[in-house]
């Protein structure tokens, strides 16, 4: 198997004779470069700017020449309407981070307006705020304080000018269908593993534009990877469930990179294989999952933390969906264990199938993605009806990060859906009735709305773009969330399902609390 990351990175320097006081473009003399790029962007030519920037020596690029890079990195991708560019904004801009230049209100303002021109408003407000708060100039403080207003906006109901997810992934598997035959060409023809890595990104990438997966060098088959980003899955799913059958009849697509427990890696400092990798571990509460100690002296050393590298070698000993649901906790352990109460990593694998191939959630996504958890918001008196969900009184997630994140007021997991052109979300709504019945009607008329409201939006033409992760009750709302992948249409089939349903309150809002929710039974414009 060949093993791929998609890793993009900082434009390449061409580096030319320097010296401080003079300076050549189109065999033009420029005595004054400050001034020259000051000329340059006032005429609109950010082009210009980039070229001769990325002509001077690394020694003469102070933070200030490479915040103007970006700069023209932002207004080109302006111009020509090309995001790639925001994106090598963004990393000319991270190439300069610090504890300064996080306190530079420029640095942050060009932070942000490249995010933002990429869907990713949730991020793109932090540093907007940060702008603010570094006292800018009075046009900055306007144009920052209009930006910010927009990323709330979006941010309540997201505008992804790059499309929703599921256009991205119908773009994706239309370009895959395109070149398969190609690219099964080149394997039957024995092609260099990046060649054959290439041609697959190239269409991969339009779904998941940073990918890690493995594609077999003697058959049509292609694993992808969440790579450690375990909310990745769903949308894996989601992928896999649109893959059109002229691409399904030839190529096998599945979940989770597969176990190698004879595997041996080099971080750097030396082979480390799995035979002299040492492994302590003990059974969770509840015999579920397994907490495990790792031990190797290379473990230790080099510059990539101990942690990450643990993470790497069980994941690939064991398989990634069995790394996933059935070890909880991974340490690494700074002395030798006793070997009398330790296993080699190469036996992990099978000690974990002795334990648990029998469970239903053994190398299966589709279970995984329906484990759920039962949750409670603590009951307080200043909580109102427009309060969404903080007045729950008993609750269900598949997805708990969601449902913690909320209740902390964080957005870390939203901001990474919404980069994909996804949305974790929930409508609420009110059940007419419910005070009147005892407790087995209330839970039988509860289940009733909620399926009626899922099973619309399932089989909707314009609903069908749409996972449901919980349900919850409350004391003034029943909740029903969801996650996704194209949430106009699962809007707007919503939208539909209450104009006819009887109750005098329902609202769609996105798994954030600082925005705003929407009226789902207010009459349309």
């Amino acid at each position: 198997m060949w093993y791929h990351r998609h890793r993009s990175m900082i434009p390449h320097l061409r580096y030319i004779p320097f010296t401080e006081r003079l300076f050549y473009t189109n065999r033009t003399m420029i005595k004054d470069l400050n001034q020259q790029i000051a000329e340059w962007h006032e005429n609109n030519e950010p082009a210009k700017i980039i070229k001769f920037l990325e002509s001077l020596p690394k020694s003469s690029l102070t933070n200030e020449r490479m915040g103007w890079l970006a700069r023209a990195y932002n207004n080109l991708a302006s111009k020509e309407d090309n995001p790639e560019h925001y994106e090598t904004a963004i990393r000319v801009l991270e190439s300069i981070r610090d504890e300064e230049t996080e306190k530079d209100e420029l640095w942050n303002h060009r932070m942000g307006f490249a995010l933002y021109h990429l869907d990713r408003e949730g991020e793109a407000a932090e540093y907007f705020i940060r702008t603010l708060e570094g006292e800018p100039y009075e046009s900055l403080a306007a144009d920052t304080k209009e930006l910010l207003a927009d990323c709330y906006k979006f941010l309540a109901f997201p505008r992804y000018t790059q499309g929703s997810f599921a256009d991205r992934v119908k773009k994706a598997w239309e370009a895959f269908e395109e070149h398969e035959a190609e690219l099964r060409q080149l394997v039957d023809n024995g092609a260099s593993g990046d060649e054959i890595q290439q041609m697959a990104f190239s269409s991969l990438k339009l779904a998941f534009p940073n990918l890690a997966f493995e594609i077999g060098a003697k058959n049509y088959h292609i694993i992808l990877s969440a790579d450690g980003t375990w909310m990745l899955y769903p949308l894996f799913r989601f992928f896999l469930s649109r893959m059109p059958e002229s691409v399904r009849e030839h190529w096998k697509f599945s979940i989770g990179r597969t176990a190698t427990p004879d595997l041996s890696v080099n971080f750097g400092e030396g082979v480390i294989s799995a035979e002299e990798v040492l492994v302590y571990f003990t059974k969770d509460e509840g015999g579920e999952s397994v907490s495990i100690g790792v031990y190797h002296p290379l473990l230790l050393e080099g510059d990539s933390p101990a942690w990450w590298r643990a993470e790497v070698l069980v994941d690939n000993a064991v398989g990634e969906l069995v790394n996933t649901e059935f070890v909880s906790a991974i340490n690494v352990l700074e002395e030798a264990p006793n070997e009398e109460d330790c296993i080699k990593l190469s036996e992990l694998r099978d000690m974990l199938a002795m334990l648990y191939s029998k469970d239903p959630r053994w190398e299966n996504i589709d279970v995984i993605l329906q484990g759920t958890m039962n949750y409670r918001f603590k009951e307080r008196d200043d909580v109102e009806p427009v309060d969404l969900r903080f007045d729950i009184r008993s609750g269900t997630t598949t997805i708990p990060r969601l449902v913690s994140e909320f209740a902390k007021d964080e957005s870390g997991l939203m901001n990474l859906f919404h980069r994909f052109g996804c949305v974790g979300g929930f409508f609420a709504f009110d059940v007419p009735g419910l005070d009147e019945m005892d407790e087995s009607q209330r839970e039988a008329a509860v289940d009733a709305a909620c399926s009626a409201l899922e099973n619309h939006l399932r089989t909707h033409q314009e609903g069908n773009c749409v996972d449901f992760i919980g349900r919850a009750v409350g004391r003034f709302h029943v909740y029903v969330d969801f996650l996704a992948y194209d949430i106009r249409e699962v809007c707007n089939a919503a939208f539909e399902f209450f104009k006819q349903y009887d109750t005098s309150f329902a609202a769609f809002q996105v798994y954030r609390r600082d925005v705003d929710f929407y009226n789902m039974k207010k009459t349309e414009d």
